[in-house]
């Protein structure tokens, strides 16, 4: 997937900061604080998550759900026959933050879709 560092940088600019997890210094963001030995759910199913923004277009989140359950909790080790423990506790960062990764991923395909275009490249 050729602009996942992109979008990981555009996620990390919208959720990381206002990210429950976070360690800030007054309203400025220092460091992820999630406790050693767990990782952010949004890294680790980057590539799932792009996947399902791209295969959904609809501007209502309930669209995204079913689609985000089937390819992305599914496949999470928290979560056993569609319940997952962390999502019920509101300590999925992937379920919390969706909507703000789902844009920032939109941003980074409407900026490249704009260069593409810039540049004449079908």
């Amino acid at each position: 997937m050729p602009l996942q560092p992109e979008y990981l940088a555009a996620i990390r600019s919208r959720v990381c900061p206002v990210c429950m997890d976070s360690v800030t210094l007054g309203k400025q963001f220092v460091r992820c604080g999630l406790a050693p030995g767990r990782n952010c759910p949004i890294e680790i199913f980057l590539p799932q998550v792009i996947g399902v923004i791209e295969a959904v277009d609809s501007p209502l989140l309930e669209d995204y759900v079913p689609v985000l359950r089937d390819k992305v909790c599914a496949i999470c080790k928290h979560s056993e026959n569609n319940i997952c423990v962390l999502r019920l506790q509101a300590e999925c960062a992937l379920d919390r933050y969706f909507v703000l990764v789902a844009a920032a991923i939109d941003e980074v395909r409407t900026r490249e879709r704009a260069e593409t275009e810039t540049l004449g490249i079908p």
